[in-house]
Protein backbone atom coordinates (compact mmCIF):
# COMPACT_ATOMS: atom_id res chain seq x y z
CA UNK A 1 0.00 0.00 0.00
CA UNK A 2 1.41 3.41 -1.01
CA UNK A 3 2.05 6.03 1.61
CA UNK A 4 -0.26 9.03 1.35
CA UNK A 5 1.55 12.37 1.07
CA UNK A 6 -0.18 15.23 2.88
CA UNK A 7 -1.72 17.99 0.75
CA UNK A 8 -0.21 20.73 2.87
CA UNK A 9 3.26 21.07 4.25
CA UNK A 10 4.64 23.23 7.00
CA UNK A 11 6.71 26.04 5.44
CA UNK A 12 10.42 25.94 6.12
CA UNK A 13 10.57 29.74 6.48
CA UNK A 14 7.98 32.13 7.85
CA UNK A 15 6.61 34.92 5.70
CA UNK A 16 8.01 37.59 8.03
CA UNK A 17 11.52 36.18 7.88
CA UNK A 18 13.70 34.92 5.07
CA UNK A 19 15.52 32.54 7.36
CA UNK A 20 14.74 30.27 10.28
CA UNK A 21 15.40 31.49 13.82
CA UNK A 22 18.23 29.01 14.26
CA UNK A 23 20.21 30.60 11.40
CA UNK A 24 19.58 34.09 12.72
CA UNK A 25 20.81 33.14 16.19
CA UNK A 26 23.88 31.47 14.67
CA UNK A 27 24.98 34.83 13.39
CA UNK A 28 24.82 36.53 16.77
CA UNK A 29 28.35 36.92 18.03
CA UNK A 30 29.22 36.91 21.67
CA UNK A 31 31.70 39.78 21.23
CA UNK A 32 31.31 41.50 17.87
CA UNK A 33 34.07 44.04 18.55
CA UNK A 34 36.58 41.33 19.46
CA UNK A 35 35.66 39.26 16.40
CA UNK A 36 36.02 42.31 14.14
CA UNK A 37 39.43 43.06 15.63
CA UNK A 38 40.51 39.46 14.96
CA UNK A 39 39.30 39.58 11.34
CA UNK A 40 40.84 42.99 10.60
CA UNK A 41 44.16 41.83 12.06
CA UNK A 42 44.13 38.86 9.68
CA UNK A 43 43.15 41.02 6.71
CA UNK A 44 45.83 43.59 7.57
CA UNK A 45 48.46 40.86 7.58
CA UNK A 46 47.39 39.79 4.09
CA UNK A 47 47.45 43.38 2.83
CA UNK A 48 50.93 43.90 4.29
CA UNK A 49 52.20 40.69 2.65
CA UNK A 50 51.02 42.03 -0.69
CA UNK A 51 52.45 45.47 0.10
CA UNK A 52 55.87 43.90 0.71
CA UNK A 53 55.59 41.74 -2.42
CA UNK A 54 54.89 44.85 -4.52
CA UNK A 55 57.94 46.81 -3.35
CA UNK A 56 60.45 44.98 -5.62
CA UNK A 57 58.15 45.89 -8.53
CA UNK A 58 58.43 49.58 -7.58
CA UNK A 59 54.79 49.58 -6.52
CA UNK A 60 53.87 51.06 -3.18
CA UNK A 61 50.25 50.24 -2.35
CA UNK A 62 48.48 53.26 -0.92
CA UNK A 63 45.15 53.89 0.76
CA UNK A 64 43.72 54.76 -2.68
CA UNK A 65 44.68 51.36 -4.10
CA UNK A 66 43.36 49.57 -1.01
CA UNK A 67 40.12 51.48 -1.49
CA UNK A 68 39.80 50.09 -5.04
CA UNK A 69 40.08 46.56 -3.65
CA UNK A 70 37.73 47.07 -0.69
CA UNK A 71 35.09 48.69 -2.94
CA UNK A 72 35.11 45.62 -5.20
CA UNK A 73 34.98 43.31 -2.16
CA UNK A 74 31.98 45.20 -0.75
CA UNK A 75 30.21 44.95 -4.10
CA UNK A 76 30.91 41.21 -4.22
CA UNK A 77 29.58 40.77 -0.66
CA UNK A 78 26.35 42.50 -1.68
CA UNK A 79 25.88 40.04 -4.54
CA UNK A 80 27.46 42.17 -7.26
CA UNK A 81 30.20 41.20 -9.66
CA UNK A 82 32.94 42.69 -7.50
CA UNK A 83 34.87 44.18 -10.39
CA UNK A 84 37.99 46.19 -9.69
CA UNK A 85 38.07 49.74 -11.11
CA UNK A 86 41.49 49.57 -12.76
CA UNK A 87 41.13 52.05 -15.63
CA UNK A 88 43.73 54.43 -14.15
CA UNK A 89 46.20 51.67 -13.22
CA UNK A 90 49.09 50.34 -15.28
CA UNK A 91 49.48 46.61 -15.94
CA UNK A 92 51.76 45.91 -12.99
CA UNK A 93 49.60 47.76 -10.47
CA UNK A 94 46.49 46.10 -11.95
CA UNK A 95 48.10 42.70 -11.46
CA UNK A 96 49.04 43.53 -7.85
CA UNK A 97 45.53 44.73 -6.99
CA UNK A 98 43.92 41.75 -8.71
CA UNK A 99 46.09 39.33 -6.71
CA UNK A 100 45.19 41.10 -3.45
CA UNK A 101 41.49 41.02 -4.37
CA UNK A 102 41.65 37.32 -5.28
CA UNK A 103 43.15 36.46 -1.92
CA UNK A 104 40.82 38.64 0.15
CA UNK A 105 37.63 37.57 -1.64
CA UNK A 106 38.19 34.04 -0.30
CA UNK A 107 38.56 35.15 3.32
CA UNK A 108 34.88 35.10 4.39
CA UNK A 109 34.83 31.35 3.77
CA UNK A 110 38.13 30.90 5.61
CA UNK A 111 37.18 32.81 8.75
CA UNK A 112 34.79 31.11 11.14
CA UNK A 113 33.19 32.54 14.26
CA UNK A 114 33.29 30.57 17.46
CA UNK A 115 30.39 30.39 19.88
CA UNK A 116 30.56 28.52 23.16
CA UNK A 117 27.63 26.12 23.30
CA UNK A 118 28.59 24.52 26.58
CA UNK A 119 31.46 24.26 29.03
CA UNK A 120 33.50 22.05 26.68
CA UNK A 121 31.96 22.67 23.28
CA UNK A 122 32.30 25.33 20.61
CA UNK A 123 30.21 25.93 17.51
CA UNK A 124 31.77 27.36 14.32
CA UNK A 125 29.70 29.69 12.14
CA UNK A 126 30.41 31.17 8.72
CA UNK A 127 30.84 34.92 8.35
CA UNK A 128 27.75 36.96 7.58
CA UNK A 129 28.14 39.30 4.55
CA UNK A 130 27.10 42.36 6.57
CA UNK A 131 29.82 41.65 9.13
CA UNK A 132 32.34 41.12 6.32
CA UNK A 133 31.47 44.59 4.98
CA UNK A 134 31.93 46.04 8.48
CA UNK A 135 35.37 44.45 8.64
CA UNK A 136 36.29 45.82 5.21
CA UNK A 137 35.29 49.30 6.37
CA UNK A 138 37.47 48.92 9.47
CA UNK A 139 40.35 47.61 7.37
CA UNK A 140 40.13 50.56 5.02
CA UNK A 141 39.94 53.09 7.87
CA UNK A 142 42.91 51.49 9.66
CA UNK A 143 45.02 51.86 6.47
CA UNK A 144 47.57 49.08 7.10
CA UNK A 145 49.70 50.30 4.18
CA UNK A 146 50.53 53.52 6.05
CA UNK A 147 53.89 52.63 7.59
CA UNK A 148 54.92 56.00 8.94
Amino acid sequence: MAKKIPDTMRPLFSIESDEPDSLRSQREMSDRKLEAKRVVKRLSAIVLEHYDACLPLNISLSAAELSIVTAALRDHAKGGRGELELEDCDEILSHCLTRLYEELVEEPSNILFTTATGPDSIKYDAMDPSFWIECLNLLESSNPTNRS
